[in-house]
């Protein structure tokens, strides 16, 4: 047997072996923030769609009244100029990874504006209150879309 089919041959088994191993790289820390926020949004979505379908968002009164005797959903609530109602939330998620000297922490924050659009439930990116809890220490502001 040549040395270029033994190198080939070789090559070949490193090959086959290596990309299963890299296929099967975790997601990041920051990867990992970044979808807990996102699936929490999604979740404030789900929130919203069944507060609106369950009360006349048009009677102000009787939306205030509920959202005020909740211990959770949003921190603020209102309604736009051309009367379309919206909730907006917070969102906050501290992740460790294992690894003893090399594990990692990370916290991410978001505020999340919810609010009907044509339709359907959009979630949307907006400043949070420069306020506690809203304004503690955090690594990465996730930006929903």
């Amino acid at each position: 047997m040549s040395n270029d089919r033994v190198v080939t041959r070789w090559m070949l088994g490193v090959v086959v072996l290596v990309l299963p191993l890299s296929s099967c790289a975790a997601p990041t820390i920051e990867e990992m923030g970044r979808s807990a926020i996102r699936e929490r949004a999604a979740e404030g979505k789900d929130w919203f769609l069944t507060f609106t379908a369950a009360t006349d968002t048009t009677n102000r009164e009787l939306v205030s009244a509920k959202l005020e005797r909740q211990s959770f959903g949003p921190y603020a609530f209102g309604w736009e100029p051309d009367g379309d109602f919206y909730t907006e939330h917070y969102y906050r998620e501290h992740l460790t990874t294992s690894g003893g000297w090399w594990g990692q922490q990370r916290t991410v924050s978001a505020c999340v504006r919810v609010e009907m659009e044509l339709g359907s439930a959009i979630a949307t990116s907006v400043d949070c209150p420069d306020k506690p809890p809203f304004s503690d220490y955090t690594d990465e502001w996730v930006v929903v879309a």
